[in-house]
């Protein structure tokens, strides 16, 4: 299955969304890994990482700091390397990041 940016900006924020109501806003690591294998296999097929973020830049040829979201920069581009860590951050930071700018996608 071929993700468009909006498909994939789309299902980041409703599997966020839906485990923020599941288990609040800030569920440990492996709660927030169970979550997302289990939100994912409702779909047709389960994408790299449980992330359709990072099946969307596989798919684009692109690489993880090239995700259509901005984690922040102090530390990297990436979502466990930015300011907002996947992982440990509030899911409210991880729904209030912004998209990223591409000029050619």
């Amino acid at each position: 299955m071929k993700l468009t940016r909006e498909e994939a900006l789309k299902r980041h924020r409703q599997m966020w969304s839906d485990m923020q109501r599941e288990f609040g806003d800030t569920p440990p690591i492996t709660k927030r890994a169970d979550f997302k294998r289990r939100w994912c296999n409702n779909y047709v097929y389960t994408p790299i990482n449980s992330c359709y973020l990072c099946e969307y830049v596989a798919q684009m040829g692109k690489h993880c700091d090239e995700c259509p979201i901005d984690w922040g920069k102090s530390w990297g581009t990436r979502c466990i390397d930015g300011d907002v860590d996947y992982r440990y951050s509030p899911i409210s930071e991880i729904l209030a990041l912004p998209e990223r700018e591409w000029k050619n996608e």
